[in-house]
């Protein structure tokens, strides 16, 4: 079965396994702990109508009860609203986990007047566009530059490197069909993408407590993400394969370093130099990047903008694949 032998062949070959499974972890690690020190401790705002002490150093005071638009310009994760024996909890950040803080507020606020114990805890969402956090957005980088080294490292190897084994005239005396060819080779590298970016998200919980899990209603979008991502990058691959030959493996490990720290999925675009930006705009990973923030909640890019942009992902990773195929397997 193809699909089965393209799968197992991106765990057993060390290289890749490396580079798409093995290399996403060390760079979350890497990033993750330098900017992970500084945002170690969820911020939180409140406001109690009884005299609270021993704050914690990430709490800040209110004077007066603020409106949710007031809110809204807070650089805070969580803003806690305590009066009349009644807690409201405001979450301003989607990512983060606040139990542990508010938690720990209604035990110093019960414990400040204990003849007027608390009524009820609620807990409000406000929706608005919020921006994300230097960790939120580099482990969504991460799972862009994981998806991008899958998708390009699959159409380099199967287009340059088997070629050169003479794979493809194995092929033809099988008589394979090509689409069956196309699909078992893109479904192996979705799945490795898939098994990717969940390791990714596993990790970014269990380590720095960035909750990236998806929620059930845009599970669909996000697995038609991975696999627009795997379409393009594919793609890429191809054309790296059928102008570079025998040199596509390097250069395609150059452009990952280039793509990797110009695209701007490890910082916000606006950080590099203005002529670089420029560049960014040809990354792959940069769009890649932007739909994940959209299957996130961040609403960088319209709906419209979002399934035309994957739409057209897919349809040319798949005609380039199609048309690598279709030139290496015919007969000489």
């Amino acid at each position: 079965m193809l699909f089965y032998s393209f799968l197992t062949v991106n765990f057993r070959n060390g290289f890749l396994f490396f580079m798409n499974i093995i290399l996403p972890v060390v760079l979350l690690l890497l990033f993750g702990s330098v900017f992970g020190k500084q945002e170690s401790q969820i911020t939180v705002a409140f406001y109690s109508d009884r005299q609270l002490t021993d704050l914690n150093s990430n709490w800040n005071r209110l004077e007066s009860i603020p409106t949710v638009e007031e809110m809204k310009e807070m650089d805070r994760d969580i803003v806690i609203i305590a009066n009349d024996g009644k807690i409201d909890v405001y979450l301003l950040s989607s990512f983060s986990s606040v139990d542990s803080e508010v938690t720990m507020f209604r035990l110093k606020y019960a414990s400040a007047q204990n003849e007027k114990p608390i009524v009820n805890i609620v807990e409000n969402k406000i929706t608005f566009k919020r921006q994300l956090s230097d960790l939120e957005y580099i482990m969504i980088g991460v799972i862009a530059i994981s998806l991008f080294s899958v998708g390009m490292n699959a159409g380099v190897t199967l287009f340059s490197e088997y070629v050169q084994y003479g794979l493809f005239r194995r092929f033809m005396l099988t008589n394979v069909n090509r689409l069956y060819l196309l699909l078992s080779a893109t479904g192996a590298q979705i799945i490795t993408g898939i098994i990717s970016s969940g390791l990714v998200i596993a990790i970014s919980w269990l380590i720095f407590k960035v909750n990236l899990f998806i929620s059930p209603q845009f599970i669909f979008m996000y697995l038609f993400v991975v696999f627009a991502s795997i379409m393009v990058s594919l793609g890429l691959g191809v054309v790296l394969s059928l102008i570079f030959k025998k040199s596509a493996s390097t250069i395609a490990q150059i452009l990952y370093t280039i793509f990797m720290f110009f695209s701007g999925v490890y910082f916000p675009i606006t950080f590099l130099p203005k002529p670089l930006q420029i560049v960014s705009y040809f990354t792959p990973p940069r769009y890649m990047h932007v739909l994940f923030q959209k299957v996130y909640g961040i609403d960088i890019i319209s709906i419209q903008g979002f399934w035309i942009t994957c739409v057209l992902f897919i349809v040319i990773g798949a005609a380039l694949g199609s048309y690598a195929i279709g030139k290496f397997l015919k007969p000489a």
